[in-house]
């Protein structure tokens, strides 16, 4: 039989409600990461509920902009502060990622080494931008279009700007509070309005045909 003294018996026992803090611990962070993965849509729309509450911020979500009687693309989120509209998508993507504003595709290395090419969201955001000034003939300069990918990436996106952004979902709410922080007048009321009923009716119309 073996004898232990006091101190080793404490020891053990602290030792023992180390491992299995540090067991919870690395599962809890595993789990998080794995359910943040599959809610990333969900998570950037809590993150954006809750700043547009706190800033008295407008916030739309799933806006469809067609771009013919074909095609259509869908804003995922459309925030409009008191400076800017952001024109905000969110996608699956992680990895190293790598291209330029400008490409067709961009370069996507996971984390099992694994090379794929992805269909440039920029562009699409851009694009989106674009036919939405057709119907809305908005100072582009005070729409930011900005796509959020998932936190466990590392972004290496030439061209990328202030207007056009690639971004991680954990860095989407300090943009936006840097991004109001400009020093610009506020966007005019009459132009939020209009831009707002244009939107009601756009959608009313969509509905009915």
């Amino acid at each position: 039989m073996i004898y232990l003294t006091n101190n080793q018996k404490i020891y053990i026992a602290a030792l023992v409600v180390g491992v299995v803090l540090l067991l919870i611990g690395t599962c809890f962070f595993t789990f998080k990461r794995i359910y943040l993965k599959k809610r990333y849509h969900e998570d950037v729309y809590l993150k954006l509920s809750k700043t547009s509450e706190l800033n008295d911020y407008l916030l739309l979500n799933n806006y469809r902009v067609e771009f013919d009687d074909r095609y259509y693309g869908v804003i995922d989120h459309l925030l409009i502060s008191k400076k800017y509209i952001y024109v905000i998508n969110d996608f699956d993507i992680s990895g190293v990622v790598s291209g330029d504003l400008k490409d067709l595709f961009l370069r996507v290395v996971t984390s099992k080494d694994k090379a794929i090419n992805v269909s440039n969201p920029l562009n699409y955001n851009i694009n989106l931008i674009k036919r939405l000034n057709v119907y809305h003939r908005l100072d582009q300069s005070l729409i930011k279009g900005i796509v959020v990918i998932n936190n466990d990436s590392k972004i290496n996106v030439t061209g990328s700007n202030n207007q056009f952004l690639i971004i991680k979902r954990n860095e989407l709410l300090k943009y936006i509070k840097k991004f109001d922080k400009d020093d610009i007048g506020n966007l005019k009321e009459k132009d939020v309005v209009n831009f707002i009923n244009k939107l009601d009716k756009e959608n009313q119309r969509k509905n009915n045909g």
